[in-house]
């Protein structure tokens, strides 16, 4: 008896956690779908997705946007008047989990009509101040950082995996886990960079 009810309890806990799970799909695919037409509506724009870069932001959205729905089930458990206050807030916090997906899942951007490459911001460029705020790393996980591909003066590679790109707007870099993906990033950069013969000499 005792292990039939411990079954109920998950299945019911899975149960609660599925509108959760497709309310952020949604709100993902939504927010994706109106990136998609921002970042690679240009026929010479290009993406280089690495799931095991971008895989971190997407699950720390994900747990993030359930263990907020899972709070406001246990608020309406405890008073079903909770709801007034937790369902606009639980609709707010999951569109922000499923906004934050889908700009991680944009990955890195190459556009050669705007000049410029689009990829995740680094948090190295907040200092102690906004990272003891906490707001301003919680937005950088919905927005992109950007670069004048004509602006790269050198590039550099760090630990194999990590392309570091350096000219008058400083230093950004990209990280990434798989050497097939950066290679194809640094190809992409090169292709629209008049220096790109320079760049590939340096990078030798």
């Amino acid at each position: 008896m005792a292990t039939t009810k411990k079954e109920d309890d998950q299945n019911a806990a899975l149960l609660y956690c599925i509108p959760a799970i497709l309310a952020t799909l949604a709100f993902s695919l939504y927010h994706f779908s109106k990136l998609k037409k921002h970042y690679l509506a240009g026929v010479n724009a290009r993406r280089v997705f690495d799931i095991g870069a971008q895989g971190a932001e997407l699950a720390a959205s994900g747990f993030f946007g359930l263990a907020c729905y899972m709070v406001g089930v246990w608020l309406y458990w405890l008073t079903p008047l909770s709801l007034v206050v937790t369902l606009p807030l639980g609709v707010f916090l999951l569109n922000w989990a499923g906004k934050a997906q889908a700009y991680a899942f944009l990955g890195v951007i190459v556009d050669y009509d705007q000049g410029l490459v689009f990829f995740p911001p680094n948090t190295e460029s907040l200092d102690i101040v906004d990272r003891l705020m906490v707001i301003p790393m919680i937005k950088q996980m919905t927005a992109m950082d950007s670069v004048p591909l004509a602006s790269i003066e050198r590039i550099t590679r760090q630990a194999g995996k990590r392309v570091l790109l350096h000219g008058e707007f400083g230093s950004r870099h990209i990280t990434f886990t798989d050497k097939l993906k950066r290679d194809e990033c640094l190809h992409l950069l090169m292709a629209g960079n008049s220096r790109s013969r320079t760049l590939m000499q340096e990078l030798e």
